[in-house]
């Protein structure tokens, strides 16, 4: 039967069901996007779900509830969105969004960075600040398609995959806290925190036990990581990474002091460990979006 006659209030509810259903079943949001819709036409009496996402034929019965699904959600409930970081023009924080791409497909490095169209024309004039996007841009893409193909032998080391997962998961609340326009003071902890969990994941590989890498001298000072990570993965630009970590505080004093780092420092801590942990990710797996580019582009940031 089709589901013309079939008012928008009753298919809601049933809608609302089968969602609180599959919820209960344990199923995440972004697995029930599509199949609540499925799964209300089967209860209508479907036994086969024709779906049509673009082109001829879309619309129907499916698109019907799967518009309802998606007016029920929020956009950003159901977004498939990839890793995000951030990207801090002058003193306000640009997400930088990296697709998730199937094949090959040309990227337009600005396009991932929301900023407004004039931003976009003004940038272009500003070399140094254009680079500096388009490096961290590269580490982000490093970061979101790297971290899933990290290699063997890494990947078969536990502790080194679960610590450069983490990095990543750090790096995204710390770029949430600053372009969601919360209080920038919140996004430093994880900034320090992925950039050490990051370099952990080369001391593991190195050799070093988690237990080792809890104690002195190695515990959260992040140099002495680095001197050990670099054992494992001598492709590290470490002096880079030092300065780097020069210009961060203290981890364990940060947490208990109210004098945190201003807005325009705060951003570079984050955009700093981004890079981090993007050049530990480039070392444990094939990524190298630099490598791809059309045309040269040396590193200027950070410098």
């Amino acid at each position: 039967m089709a589901l013309e006659h079939i008012s928008d209030q009753e298919l809601l509810e049933r809608l609302v069901q089968v969602d609180a259903r599959l919820l209960k079943e344990g199923q995440p949001i972004k697995q029930r996007a599509m199949n609540v819709p499925i799964e209300v036409m089967r209860e209508y009496g479907f036994e086969h779900v024709p779906i049509v996402v673009a082109g001829f034929g879309k619309g129907g019965d499916f698109q019907r509830l799967n518009d309802m699904f998606h007016k029920f959600y929020r956009k950003q409930d159901t977004a498939m969105g990839g890793h995000i970081g951030v990207f801090m023009y002058r003193d306000i924080f640009a997400i930088v969004g990296v697709p998730h791409v199937y094949g090959q497909r040309s990227i337009n490095l600005i396009e991932c960075v929301e900023l407004s169209d004039l931003q976009k024309i003004a940038i272009q004039s500003e070399p140094e600040i254009l680079n500096a996007m388009l490096d961290q841009v590269i580490d982000i893409c490093d970061v979101q398609y790297g971290v899933p193909e990290v290699r063997k032998p890494f990947r078969d080391n536990v502790s080194a995959f679960r610590f450069i997962t983490l990095a990543q998961l750090n790096l995204h609340a710390a770029s949430a806290v600053l372009t969601g326009g919360y209080d920038h003071r919140g996004a430093v902890q994880s900034a320090l925190l992925a950039s050490e969990l990051a370099l952990k994941a080369g001391a593991a590989y190195s050799g070093l036990s988690e237990q080792r890498l809890l104690r002195e001298p190695f515990g959260h000072c992040r140099k002495k990581v680095l001197e050990a990570a670099k054992i494992g993965l001598p492709g590290l630009d470490e002096q880079r990474i030092a300065r780097t970590l020069d210009r961060q505080p203290d981890y364990v004093k940060n947490r208990y002091t109210f004098d945190q780092p201003p807005r325009r420092k705060a951003g570079h801590l984050v955009m700093g460990a981004q890079y981090i942990t993007a050049e530990v990710v480039r070392q444990m797996s094939d990524r190298n979006a630099r490598a791809d580019l059309s045309s040269s582009l040396s590193r200027s940031y950070p410098a």
